[in-house]
């Protein structure tokens, strides 16, 4: 008899293409994954693994176990929301996975209201990027994750999962307290293309925005400083360095060093948004930490 725990560590090798890779998501040593599928070889009576390289790939008899992994957690979650109707009240544990500046801005407040709402639910969380908190609902190992894309750049989500928007989140310019636009109560962006500038590292819309409006102005923009954390941009615009645009769910306490400045026109524009499989709709502790989601996003925009 084939033991139904042991096909997440086929489910995370098949995502993952190894075992080392797939023992680093799971938290378990390569080791530990290595027994579990060995095992769960042996009670399926078949090859599920062949070596490719420095990786693996899964044989089509693993193939139909994962498909039916899939299956399984589906009529899992299912069973979960009929139960939780039945009995009423807001229990049992939930996972959330949500980036940085999320955590601040969105989750934190709001699970402290859930918090006092609904006691007897308990809600973990665990701080992953948007494609890693995708990665984890559509794997289980979250219940829902809170992501964010662009309005004019939107995720595509995998088939079983569904989002909730929660909040749009427009840019503001950042400059010192000692800038010249400093005492503006709005700047045109175009105004900044002589200034030294601070980005993330990634080729977020955001970035891409800021850099063709500098390099269709100037020859040589000074984009100097690059870093993904928002505090680190705080902390270097504070220091009379550089100026920036950042996000305003999230960000963090802002020193009376810097002024925050609303940009004319049309700007970049985040959208906050909940994530979770589909087969989980009917469970109202979902419902629940989604809607206490939306309530702080809408608050805090």
């Amino acid at each position: 008899m084939i033991d139904l725990t042991r096909l997440v560590f086929l489910r995370a090798v098949h995502r993952r293409g190894s075992v080392a890779a797939a023992a680093r998501e799971l938290g378990y040593t390569s080791s530990a994954v290595s027994q579990q599928i060995g095992k769960l070889q042996r009670e399926a009576g078949v090859r599920l693994l062949e070596p490719v390289g420095r990786g693996v790939v899964l044989t089509d008899a693993a193939l139909v176990l994962v498909d039916a992994a899939v299956s399984v957690e589906a009529a899992r979650d299912v069973a979960l929301g009929r139960l939780e109707e039945l009995a009423g009240g807001l229990t049992g544990t939930l996972s959330l996975a949500c980036f940085p500046s999320a955590i601040r801005g969105v989750a934190a407040p709001a699970l402290g209201a859930l918090a006092k709402a609904a006691p007897g639910l308990r809600v973990r969380l665990r701080e992953l990027a948007p494609e890693l908190g995708l990665d984890a609902v559509t794997s289980g190992y979250a219940d829902v994750a809170v992501v964010h894309d662009w309005v004019d750049d939107r995720t595509t989500l995998a088939a079983g999962l569904v989002a909730v928007h929660l909040a749009d989140d427009p840019v503001d310019l950042v400059v010192p307290a000692t800038h010249r636009l400093a005492g503006r109560r709005t700047v045109a962006l175009a105004e900044t293309v002589d200034d030294v500038w601070v980005t993330d590292v990634s080729d977020s819309i955001c970035t891409r925005w800021i850099l063709d409006m500098l390099r269709a102005a100037t020859e040589q923009p000074r984009v100097d400083f690059r870093a993904e954390e928002y505090a680190s941009q705080v902390a270097l615009v504070s220091a009379g360095l550089c100026v920036a645009v950042l996000p305003r769910l999230g960000r963090p306490a802002l020193p009376d060093t810097v002024r925050v400045i609303p940009l004319q026109g049309s700007v970049p524009t985040r959208r906050f948004i909940a994530v979770h499989r589909a087969a989980t709709s009917r469970r109202p502790a979902i419902r629940r930490l989604v809607e206490a989601l939306g309530e702080q996003a809408a608050r805090a925009a």
